[in-house]
Formats: structure tokens, C-alpha cells, sequence
């Protein structure tokens, strides 16, 4: 028969074992996950109150059965906590606040005021079996879609919990152990400590379980995400290694700019498909890339599979993939945009050049009242038609009108002709 005292110093053991790699869980995924500090908190209680059973006989019974057991359900119910922040189905605390403060006062009664093993024993299993309970329906019913796959492990044993725990009661109340120290009880307490430490490790290992699924579905959601963004991005976008510029993957806006079709691409180099007009262009990119600077919206040049020339808005960075460096660069063609500046810059230069060339007589002229000369701004006085001719484009051309032509030339005109008459 084994000895409740050695299993209970082997459960503190593998506690502890546990307890590492739970607390390890935490660190490398606190920032990912809310939660996990909880269930670190768990398992650290959980150690120290098996811990404290231990030293019973050696140490107060304040520490040894009520301190100890006090971090047993306290454990379990930051281990609640946790899966809450974890799934973020966060609910009410009240209860539990009750539950932890009616256990207190009842295990230090069947410590101090009326000793009883079996009602103490009756007291953590029930209050265990309400927490265990609470944890089943956040994992199998609160929780939905695609986390419930990955929270279902995890829900599973706590319903082995609620059964050993069960169990329990029912064997404390149909069956009572005439012993009067823990540590003598039969083998049903035996027993149950065993079931206890298996399912502690199950849980453990289905913990561990459940957070690597969730960075998986979180890693699978990024990379849907970037899937998406990179094919359906309205600018190619290029992934080449730095050292050669040999082609890994290529969106379809990629295809449709340059006209290559996608067998002809992934796997070539930039050089073999004659992307870059100019070969210095690359070179200075990678300059800049390997000097540890980005390189953003510079205008570059390059060529179609056709041959012609297009315009394009270049950025990249250097992104690292199993230790080997690569490009991850995007174009924009720009060069309908840059015949639209092109003619506007042409028309607005023919505008400037035809207003450069044209005068125009504005402001009030002084002009003389008799013989209509005009002063300039140098003060002289000119005729008319002498300084509309030096201060615009205009010209005249010379010609008598009816009432000079009859006084200047009477012999060629009658007097019927004479206007006003």
C-alpha cells in the first residue's frame, strides 16, 4: 500500500515541475495573451498549499491546514480568473468572493472549534467542485467558434475534476475514516491524491496544449491577413532575395504592370527579366538597404516584359526568413501620372510664354485734352498712336473717316455726303 505521505511528497514534486513550465508559458506569452499570469498564480498556490499539507505535523495547524488549503481554493479560483482573461469571457466575482470567505470560516471551525477531518475534507472538495464547475461551462458552452476548439482539452479535464470531486463527497458521506490523522487516512484518500496529481499533470500538459493552438490559429489569422494584403494591394509587390534579386513570390498586381505571367517570374532573377532600366538604380537601393536605411517612395524607372519603359513609385525593406535576408519591395506605376504632370507642365509654360507676350494698356492714360497726346512714365508727351504701339501689341493702320476725308478733300465729295446734313 503506498504511503499518503510519499504520494503527497511526490505530488508537491511534480507540482512544482509543473509549476515551471506554466510560469515559463507565462513569460514567453504575457504580451500576447491576457490571463496567464492568473493561472501562473494558480499553480505557484497550488504548490505552496500541497507544500504546507507536507509539513503538517512540523508546523502550526494555522499554516498546515488552514493557510494550505486557503491556497488550494484560492489557486483554483485565479486558475478561473485566468481562462476568463484568456478567453476574454470576463464574469461576476461575487460569488466566488462568497464561496472562498464561507470555506474560510468553516475550516477554521472544523479546526479549532469542532476537529473533523472528514467535514474539512468535504469543505475543499465542494468548494473545488464549484470552481471546477464554473471552469467547464466557460470552456465548453461560454466560449464559441474556433477558440472552443482549442479551449475544449482544457474543458475535458476540469470535467474529470468535477467527477473526482463528486466522487469524493459521496465517499465522505457514505463511508467515514475512523482515523483521526491526515496522514493515516485509508485508501480512498490515497487514492484520491493519485487521481489528483494525474489530472493536475493533464491539465498542465492541456494548458501548454491550448496556448500553442491559439498562437497557431493567431499565426494563421497574420498570415491569412498578409495573404489577403498582399495579393489584393492595388501596387505590385515583390519578394526577392538581397543577395542575387532572385524572385520568391509576386502579387497579381505585379503580373498585371509588368506583363509577365507567373511561370515565367517566381524563381528569375530581377536581372533575368530585365526589370530595372537601370542596373545603378539597384544598386544604390541595396546600398541603402544594407546601410540600415528604408528606402520610400523614390521615383525609379523600369521595363515591361514588351520592352517599354514605365515609371514607378519604389519602396522596400529588408526583412529576415530563416536567417537569409530578403527584399520586400513595392511599386506603384505612376507613369500615367506623370504624363498628366508632363502636359500640364507643357500647357502651363505655353500660358506663361503667350502672357509673357502679351500687353495689355490698363489705368487711366493721361492724355491730352486737345491734341490727345499721351505722357509717359517719362514725362514726354507722344501721339496716340505711338505709344499704344510701344506699350502693347497693337498696330494701326492709317485711313480718314468720312468727316476728315470731306474736310482734308471737299473736291472729292458733295455736300450730300457730308455728314450731319
Amino acid at each position: 500500500m503506498l504511503d499518503l505521505r510519499s504520494v503527497v511528497i511526490t505530488g508537491v514534486l511534480s507540482n512544482v515541475i509543473c509549476t515551471l513550465v506554466v510560469v515559463a508559458l507565462w513569460r514567453q506569452n504575457r504580451r500576447r495573451f491576457a490571463g496567464l499570469g492568473f493561472l501562473a498564480a494558480d499553480y505557484v498556490l497550488q504548490c505552496l498549499g500541497l507544500f504546507l499539507i507536507v509539513l503538517r505535523g512540523s508546523v502550526p495547524d494555522a499554516l498546515s491546514i488552514v493557510a494550505a488549503n486557503v491556497c488550494v481554493v484560492a489557486g483554483a479560483m485565479c486558475g478561473l480568473w485566468g481562462l476568463q482573461g484568456f478567453t476574454g469571457r470576463k464574469g461576476p466575482q461575487g460569488q466566488n468572493a462568497a464561496v472562498l470567505g464561507v470555506f474560510i470560516v468553516l475550516h477554521v471551525y472544523w479546526t479549532y472549534a469542532q476537529p473533523c477531518i472528514p467535514a474539512r475534507s468535504a469543505n475543499v472538495a465542494f468548494a473545488l467542485l464549484l470552481i471546477c464547475a464554473q471552469c467547464v461551462w466557460l470552456l465548453l458552452r461560454r466560449v464559441e467558434g474556433e477558440l472552443r476548439e482549442v479551449t475544449r482539452g482544457v474543458g475535458v479535464v476540469f470535467v474529470g475534476y468535477c467527477v473526482l470531486f463528486s466522487c469524493r463527497l459521496g465517499a465522505l458521506a457514505f463511508f467515514r475514516d475512523p482515523s483521526e490523522e491526515y496522514f493515516r487516512s485509508g485508501v480512498a484518500e490515497t487514492v484520491f491524491h493519485v487521481c489528483t496529481q494525474m489530472l493536475f499533470l493533464l491539465l498542465t500538459y492541456a494548458l501548454v496544449l491550448m496556448v500553442n493552438r491559439r498562437l497557431l490559429m493567431e499565426v494563421q489569422l497574420q498570415e491569412e491577413k498578409y495573404s489577403k494584403a498582399f495579393h489584393s494591394a492595388p501596387y505590385a509587390i515583390l519578394l526577392t532575395r538581397l543577395s542575387d534579386g532572385q524572385i520568391i513570390e509576386a502579387n497579381e498586381m505585379f503580373y498585371t504592370i509588368t506583363g509577365h505571367a507567373c511561370g515565367e517570374v517566381v524563381g528569375k532573377t530581377t536581372f533575368d527579366l530585365g526589370l530595372w532600366a537601370s542596373a545603378e538604380d539597384r544598386a544604390s537601393v541595396v546600398h541603402e538597404l544594407d546601410s540600415g536605411r528604408s528606402v520610400r517612395d523614390v521615383e525609379r524607372c523600369f521595363r515591361r516584359k514588351s520592352g517599354e519603359l514605365f515609371h514607378g513609385m519604389f519602396s522596400s525593406d529588408v526583412i529576415s526568413v530563416n536567417h537569409e535576408r530578403f527584399l520586400l519591395s513595392s511599386v506603384k506605376d505612376i507613369t500615367e501620372r506623370k504624363r498628366i504632370e508632363a502636359e500640364r507642365e507643357r500647357l502651363v509654360s505655353e500660358r506663361e510664354r503667350a502672357l509673357s507676350e502679351v500687353k495689355v494698356l490698363s489705368g487711366l492714360l493721361p492724355i491730352c485734352a486737345a491734341c490727345k497726346k499721351i505722357r509717359d512714365e517719362n514725362g514726354r508727351w507722344a501721339p496716340v498712336e505711338s505709344y499704344v504701339r510701344t506699350h502693347s501689341q497693337a498696330d494701326f493702320s492709317h485711313g480718314l473717316c468720312p468727316e476728315c476725308a470731306h474736310k482734308l478733300y471737299p473736291e472729292f465729295h458733295d455736300d450730300k455726303t457730308t455728314p450731319g446734313r
